[in-house]
């Protein structure tokens, strides 16, 4: 069994191109269709087929492809946790929604950092499902997240609660401390990220469990957090945001947090992880230090 078979063909099915997978791995397309060949004669059955619109698996393709994603995985695991021993350290890639990850996680990893300096540490930022879908392709080791994750592949650990407030300018005229009646949004342009983002999902459960999201059809996607609060700085909107990324303006007064009668939206933040018999020593490093910071 050779790894560099399972190599293209991972490659091959990541791109859908035995050409493009070629490139990647910087050798010549006639290279990796041996080694693609190689693998389907150990294995006995045809893994990819052309059809109109390129390469897909075939029954026996997806048989195997959880298992060269393993191989791999094991493969280059074993080669950095035999790197970390021989200089206590290794390498750690970390994923984060954009709440965790601009206003919480650089803390973190920084103290992180002073506890285990000899750690090479990358953080990855997105929204929740491009972190599950990053933690599954092997491009992070950890993701930080919020929102509900129903992945298989994947084990989720409970980590902090946050909360989810309302908020607006401070000349808004629900701006006056006192709680407002939730129907009263009906008439404001809502602000809020885009599908996929953990705070979006959550407060549009929550509006759907009391019958109240149908009737919000003034509303505007902006693509970050930061986006959102400028806006509303500048006077338009109003947004449910995480207490998490408002407590400097809010402290400054460019931002109002406005309550509402009889309604309130909390919400569970995770840690993320692939299911792996032998996680990364790093992994374990951070997950232990992360119950301290």
């Amino acid at each position: 069994m050779h790894l560099e078979s399972h190599e293209v063909f991972r490659a091959t099915v990541q791109y859908g191109s035995i050409t493009k997978a070629a490139q990647i791995l910087h050798m010549t397309q006639s290279t990796a269709s041996r080694h693609l060949q190689a693998l389907e004669d150990e294995y006995g059955g045809l893994l990819l087929e052309r059809g109109a619109n390129g390469l897909t698996l075939t029954p026996f393709g997806k048989a195997l492809y959880p298992y060269t994603l393993d191989l791999l995985s094991c493969h280059s695991r074993a080669k950095e946790e035999l790197a970390a021993l021989r200089c206590s350290g290794g390498t750690l890639a970390v994923g984060a929604t954009m709440s965790i990850g601009e206003y919480l996680l650089p803390a973190i990893l920084g103290q992180f950092i002073k506890i285990e300096p000899h750690i090479d540490v990358k953080m990855r930022v997105s929204n929740t499902s491009e972190v599950v879908l990053d933690l599954i392709r092997h491009r992070i080791d950890i993701g930080l997240v919020e929102g509900i994750i129903t992945t298989e592949e994947i084990e989720v650990i409970p980590w902090k609660t946050d909360e989810i407030v309302l908020v607006c300018n401070p000349t808004h005229p629900f701006a006056q401390n006192k709680p407002i009646p939730l129907q009263a949004l009906t008439s404001q342009v809502l602000l809020w990220r885009e599908e996929g983002s953990g705070t979006r999902q959550v407060t549009e459960q929550a509006f759907e469990r009391i019958g109240i999201l149908s009737l919000l059809d003034r509303t505007m996607e902006l693509g970050s957090t930061q986006a959102i609060k400028s806006a509303i700085e500048a006077g338009f909107g109003v947004a449910f945001l995480s207490r998490l990324t408002i407590e400097r303006e809010c402290a400054l007064q460019t931002l109002v947090e406005i309550p509402i009668q009889d309604f309130t939206i909390t919400r569970q933040l995770y840690l993320i992880e692939r299911k792996e018999r032998f996680p990364k020593v790093a992994v374990e490093r951070f997950r232990k230090a992360l119950k301290n910071l």
